[in-house]
């Protein structure tokens, strides 16, 4: 079976593939749901189609079908579930991903640049991200930039390969 930091490292040469997400989308829900799509898509290749509702969930009801609710739920009750208490509030990722037979879990948070603000958007997906460290072995964070200009995506692709050299946190810029 497939270890927790090479099921980590697979999701993130599949959310890297060219031409895996459309160059524009109409909100993050639409692009989260790609997201969902192709995370899910991944895990099929290493575990069986039947405990997909338990490994890879997610909190936002749209995505969810009975299974993946009753999976939610359970995670909800966990030791290490979705939420990490800082300053009164629950900071939550959009997906988590976990292993079946082994400790070690993925977070992935999900944002879409819109026509501004870029850098609100970037610094709350990397605090989400870096928060979500306390429950999660791995954490990714993807990031559509299809709104911003192409020197400046040049610029954030270079920018968070270089920081995210090593690390178990990872963010991914699409297209």
């Amino acid at each position: 079976m497939i270890s927790p930091e090479s099921l980590f490292y697979d999701l993130i040469k599949t959310l890297r593939s060219p031409r895996r997400f459309r160059t524009g989308y109409k909100s993050e829900a639409a692009f989260e749901k790609d997201v969902w799509k192709v995370v899910r898509k991944a895990c099929k290749r290493h575990f069986s189609r039947s405990s997909l509702s338990e490994l890879v969930l997610t909190s936002h009801t749209g995505l969810q079908g009975p299974a993946e609710r009753r999976a939610w739920s359970k995670f909800l009750r966990s030791k290490l579930g979705p939420d990490v208490r800082t300053f009164g509030s629950k900071n939550r990722l959009d997906i988590v991903v976990r292993h079946p037979q082994r400790r070690g879990s993925i977070g992935i948070e999900v944002k879409c640049l819109g026509r501004q603000g870029h850098a609100a958007k970037l610094t709350q997906g990397l605090g989400q991200t870096m928060l979500a460290r306390a429950h999660r072995t791995f954490t990714l964070l993807m990031i559509h930039c299809g709104t911003v200009r192409g020197r400046e995506r040049r610029e954030l692709h270079a920018i968070t390969r270089r920081i995210c050299r090593g690390s178990p946190t990872q963010i991914i810029v699409v297209p």
